[in-house]
Order: C-alpha cells, then structure tokens, then sequence
C-alpha cells in the first residue's frame, strides 16, 4: 500500500458542448500546484432541543455539494492561460491568423453589456501513487477569479480558481499526452500608460515598475436555485460588473515627467488611464518569424484611494511606491477589458 504521490497528479479538462454535461478530456494541465476541493455542506443539527447533552442526536443532512479547482503559481505559458480566458473572460473566441504561417491570435474582449457566455469545462483529477489511482470529476466548470503576477526575477505565475458541480468518483481519460509549452520570463514584461484607449501602447515606462498584479474577480459566480437538483450543487452561472484590479510597484523618480509625478495630477483630477501590461514571448518559425507569441493585458483604469498613498518605501536604497488601480469604463472605446494572446493554438483544448 502506496502513497499518493505529487508528480504523479493528473489535471485534465474538456470542453463542454452543453454547459453541465460531462465529456472525456481532451488536454491535460501542468502546474507545480492545485487544490481540488470536493465540497459537501451538511446541517448537523445542533440546536437540537431532544434531552441530551450531545452534539447532535441524529445524523447530519447533506445540504448543498459542489467543486473547487485552484490552479496555483504556474509559470506562465502562451497555451494555457487559454483555460481561465475561455472559461471566465469571453467564451466562444476562436483565434485569427495574423501571418500566413501557425501564428494564432487570440482576443478576449468582454462586452460591457451582455452575457460573456464562458465556456465550461468537465474537470479530471486524478491522484495515484503510480499503481493505484483515485479520479475524480466535475463538470460544468468555469473561472470565478484569475491572477497574474510579474516581478523583476523568475518568471511570472499565474493563479485561477474554477468552480464546478458535484464532484463524482469517475475513471479518468486515457491516453493524454503531455502538452507542448512555451514559457516566458519577467524580464520579458513591458508597461505602457497612455490618455486615451486609441493610443494605448504607445507611451513606454522604463526604469520604474519592477512589478505588478493584475486580478479579475467577482465576474462569474455559480446560481443557486430551487431547481430540484438531486446532485444538490448550483443551477448555471451568473454574471456581474468586471472588476480588474492593476497595482504597479515602482520606484519613484522625482522628475516632473516621470511616472509618480505625472500620475499623481491624473489621480488627483479623476482622470481615465489606459494600461497595457504586455509579455513577449518567442518569435514563430518562418513564414510567421517577424511574429512573437505575447499576452497582452489592456485596461481602462482609474486610480483607487490608496494609490501612491503610502511614501517611503525602500527597495535596495531607492524611494518606492504603488500605483493602485480599478478597471473603469471607457466610453469612447465603450469597454474596459481586453485581453490577448498570440500563441500557434487552433482550437483549445
């Protein structure tokens, strides 16, 4: 008898053609960290008033069951940073072709008033020391919060919780191969902040952020209902206002035209900023080689109350700050979220 051993873990998804019915997987993941949750929630009657002074004199009641994924500090790659995007920003994108070659590019541009119709996804998990296996599977899965964070070492992670119904015990897909990825490094990090969203990208800042955190969450939630689900787990999603949250550690040069002092007057009078946060990654093969892979995260955002509030804060001997800020909508534009990803991906998964 064996223990169930970490590398040995298997993740895997499929895509949904109906939302909530199970598919076999078609595209197995690799971090070097996920929690999977098999929530039941039970009433145990506590409160009972029956003459007895245990805690309870008859057995709980399963109330309400459900899944959680948690994908957790991987490394960023130009493939499947495709899963959260399909599953909780823009379901149904498919990629356009910008060169001639594999060259594939994907935009994930949320509307400000419709329903983002997320993909879903079956959830596998597998854990196993090797000779023994335990699978598990959810489906109708789809992303309730995403996180991407860079810093001047390493390279940049990515952290996603996906939401699904009633785990069951299931045998998993056979016969996946590991997938095929490019990773990127911090070092390969560009911030732009620009006036308007028609030049975004257009005004470089150099030798000050040296890191950052951008959040989407709050958008998709799972929908409780009084369906008569004998599974006892959620309806359908639902959906609310994209909430994305953009800090920026920088140090703070003092010129007038840099990017503390220009900033401050901006927040000061309330004014709109647009911000592209932009990985490259690898240039592609002939004919598409003056094309390179990149994640490109554009926003329209306002300073928070807190932004470059607090002063004095050291890195290695230079004055630094943060600029806190909350995605808002532009109305020229008439959005406030867009999201890119250029990778050699036809289909996904």
């Amino acid at each position: 008898m064996g223990s169930a051993i970490k590398s040995a873990t298997r993740i895997q998804v499929g895509k949904e053609t109906a939302r909530g019915t199970a598919v076999a997987a078609a595209r197995r993941i690799v971090t070097p960290q996920a929690t999977y949750r098999r929530q039941e929630t039970f009433e145990h009657f506590e409160e009972d008033m029956d003459g007895l002074l245990t805690r309870s004199s008859r057995p709980p009641l399963n109330i309400r069951n459900g899944t959680e994924l948690e994908i957790g500090g991987f490394p960023l790659d130009f493939e499947q940073i495709l899963l959260p995007l399909l599953s909780g920003v823009k379901g149904g994108v498919a990629p356009t072709s910008p060169g001639t070659g594999a060259a594939r590019l994907w935009t994930f541009k949320p509307s400000a008033s419709a329903d983002p119709a997320p993909d879903t996804f079956t959830v596998e998990f597998e854990e196993s020391d090797f000779t023994s296996n335990a699978e598990m599977e959810a489906a109708y899965g789809f992303t309730t919060e995403l996180e991407i964070t860079g810093s001047d070492e390493g390279a940049p992670e990515v952290r996603f919780i996906m939401t699904a119904r009633r785990t069951s015990d299931a045998t998993k897909t056979a016969g996946l191969s590991l997938p095929s990825l490019i990773p990127a490094a911090n070092a390969r990090w560009s911030v732009y902040v620009d006036d308007t969203w028609a030049n975004l990208g257009n005004t470089r800042i150099s030798g000050q952020v040296y890191g950052f955190t951008w959040k989407l969450s709050e958008f998709l939630r799972p929908g409780y209902y009084l369906d008569n689900r004998a599974d006892l787990d959620f309806s359908k999603y639902e959906f609310g206002r994209h909430r994305v949250e953009l800090s920026l550690d920088v140090v703070h040069d003092p010129s007038a035209s840099a990017l503390v002092q220009t900033e401050e007057a901006h927040k000061s009078k309330g004014v709109a900023r647009f911000v592209r946060v932009e990985i490259t990654g690898p240039a592609f093969t002939a004919p598409d080689n003056e094309l390179n892979r990149f994640v490109r995260l554009d926003g329209a955002f306002a300073h928070m109350d807190g932004s470059m509030e607090e002063r004095g804060g050291d890195r290695e001997g230079l004055m630094s700050t943060q600029l806190v800020l909350q995605s808002t909508y532009d109305s020229v534009s008439s959005q406030d979220l867009q999201i890119a990803v250029q990778n050699d991906l036809a289909a996904f998964p």
